[in-house]
């Protein structure tokens, strides 16, 4: 949890710094693909925090009088999982969006990307 906590700082420090400091035309190719590799990295650990987190404050909620465990818990290790591949739909918008024109065919086919990627997330950590 510390190491995510950490990589998120360093990873949104960085991206402010990259954009406060250059411009896209003279960051070139290298400056823009790292522009989106710390954006990927600040959405996952974003939304890593906020699946388990949200989770957390819904079993306490709904799930509190239960005792026991309760049926498909989610760590911080599956939360990382989940988000890891949502963390990839803005990115991918983003990048169509700089390309061409984004529709709602490509936003369809992102949507079933992610939940195909879920899916398959949801299978190998049960």
């Amino acid at each position: 949890m510390k190491i995510l906590l950490i990589v998120g700082i360093a990873a949104a420090s960085g991206l402010g710094y990259l954009l406060s400091s250059t411009t896209p035309a003279n960051a070139g190719a290298t400056g823009i693909l790292t522009v989106f590799l710390l954006s990927y990295v600040m959405s996952v650990v974003m939304l890593t925090f906020f699946i388990f987190g949200t989770h957390r404050v819904i079993t306490r909620l709904f799930y509190s009088d239960r005792t026991g465990r309760v049926a498909d818990d989610v760590t911080l290790r599956r939360s990382y999982y989940f988000a890891s591949i949502l963390a990839l739909g803005p990115l991918i918008l983003v990048s169509l969006r700089s390309v061409g024109k984004v529709g709602v065919t490509e936003l369809i086919l992102v949507l079933l990307l992610l939940a195909i990627g879920c899916l398959y997330v949801s299978r190998q950590t049960a």
